[in-house]
């Protein structure tokens, strides 16, 4: 099989790409959610979504990737194991057995069989990439929920703000201001630069006495 090294690795960088992409949306979707911000109205780039995925997908693709590895890995050995050696690197002290003539269509039956095996095995893998992605995508809709719901059940130990003389506590996607809520958890949007970062976020905590 010829490769052509531009095209894979553009192909390669492509499906990363998507992938993270998807994970990002699909994390921004779910922390939102627990709010009720659509999170078309936040307006983000495409940048920013594959950041996110990149920061809370990339240990779930090194784990599709290894599982990929090992499945062509065992392709290869198979394949490998299937070779046939010509009769005269046969064993020379092995008992002769009778030779029947082959079969006229016997080589198609064995290329029928090859592309049956490499057809069986590609289904697999596709399949095995799809539902590593679904529960990936699954796994990130749940944690990302939690942390959501649990940032709601108590906002005052989110970062503090203030905005239009209120003092509020910042929502945070990632390292992107979402939206900002109030002790009564009320949420509300605000323009990143009408936000004022209060000092008490940056002062050192008291070291406990052991």
């Amino acid at each position: 099989m010829k490769f052509n090294f531009s095209l894979d690795v553009a192909i390669i960088i492509s499906l990363l790409t998507v992938f993270f992409y998807a994970c990002g949306q699909n994390y921004l979707a779910a922390y939102m959610a627990v709010f009720l911000i659509d999170p078309v109205v936040l307006n983000f780039s495409a940048a920013d979504k594959i950041n996110w995925g990149f920061l809370n997908c990339a240990n779930w693709l090194t784990y599709i990737l290894l599982g990929a590895l090992i499945l062509s890995f065992f392709s290869y050995i198979f394949a490998l194991l299937n070779i046939k050696y010509p009769s005269n690197l046969r064993n020379p002290f092995k008992a002769k057995k009778h030779q029947r003539p082959q079969i006229h269509n016997q080589t198609l039956t064995d290329e029928q069989r090859v592309n049956r095996i490499r057809l069986f095995f590609w289904t697999f893998f596709i399949c095995f990439l799809a539902l590593s992605a679904f529960f990936t995508f699954a796994t990130i809709d749940i944690k990302t929920a939690k942390s959501a719901r649990k940032a709601l059940a108590h906002p005052t130990h989110l970062p503090a703000v203030k905005s239009n003389g209120q003092e509020l506590f910042l929502i945070k996607c990632g390292s992107a201001l979402c939206a900002v809520i109030d002790e009564q958890k009320n949420v509300s949007l605000v323009e990143p630069k009408n936000v004022v970062y209060l000092s008490s976020n940056f002062a050192e905590k008291p070291e406990k006495n052991s």
